[in-house]
C-alpha cells in the first residue's frame, strides 16, 4: 500500500471524522474532538489522508519554535553541534514546525504507512508548505514501536534526561533534505 493511493487535503468543517480509529484514546480524541476546533482558531493545521471519504491517515501540524531557555548550556551547545550551525550565526531560538499529532488508522497498520507519512511529512513540510524553519519537532510516545519508528525516520532525540518520560522529543533536521 501506498500514500499515492489516498487523496490528500486539508481538514475541513465537512469532513466526517467518526469512523477514524488508531486504537490510542488521545489520537482519536484529538481528531474527534479537538482538530476543527484546533484548526478554526489557527492552534494546527490538520491534513488528511482518505480513500473513498474513509480516513486512513492524519497529521496536524502547528508552528513552535526551539529555544535555549530551559535547557542547560551544555544540551543547547550539543544540538549546535549536532545541526551544525554556524557559530557565528547562533541565536537563542529557532523556527521550527511541529508535528502535533499523527495517526494511521486501524485498518491500515503494518502496511508501511507510518514511515511513508513520516517521509512525506518532511518533505510536504520543507519543499510544498516552505516555512522559514530549520527543524521538524515532535513529542514522541516514549513507547518502543514509536521511538523504532522515528528513528528509522531519521528523528533525532533531543535529551537523554526524558528518557523516563511519557513523552520523549525528537527532531530532524529539514536541512538534510537539500
Amino acid at each position: 500500500m501506498d500514500l499515492s493511493d489516498f487523496v490528500f487535503s486539508s481538514l475541513n468543517n465537512d469532513d466526517v471524522l467518526e469512523n477514524f480509529d488508531c486504537e490510542d484514546d488521545e489520537i482519536n480524541e484529538f481528531l474527534l474532538d479537538d482538530s476543527k476546533n484546533f484548526q478554526n482558531e489557527k492552534i494546527t493545521n490538520t491534513y488528511l489522508f482518505k480513500q473513498n471519504n474513509i480516513i486512513a491517515a492524519f497529521f496536524s501540524i502547528s508552528n513552535d519554535c526551539l529555544n535555549d531557555l530551559g535547557y542547560e548550556n551544555s544540551i543547547w551547545n550539543k544540538l549546535h553541534r549536532k545541526i551544525k550551525f554556524p557559530n557565528e550565526k547562533r541565536i537563542r531560538q529557532y523556527p521550527a514546525v511541529k508535528i502535533a499529532r499523527l495517526g494511521i488508522d486501524k485498518n491500515y497498520k503494518g502496511k508501511g504507512l507510518s514511515h511513508q507519512l513520516l517521509d512525506f511529512i518532511k518533505g510536504w513540510t520543507f519543499i510544498e508548505h516552505k516555512p522559514a524553519c530549520r527543524l521538524l519537532i515532535l513529542d514522541a510516545y516514549n513507547k518502543p514501536v514509536q521511538l523504532s519508528t522515528y528513528q528509522k525516520n531519521d528523528f533525532i532525540f533531543l535529551l537523554d534526561s526524558d528518557k523516563e518520560e511519557k513523552h520523549r522529543f525528537m527532531y530532524f533536521d529539514l536541512m538534510r533534505l537539500e
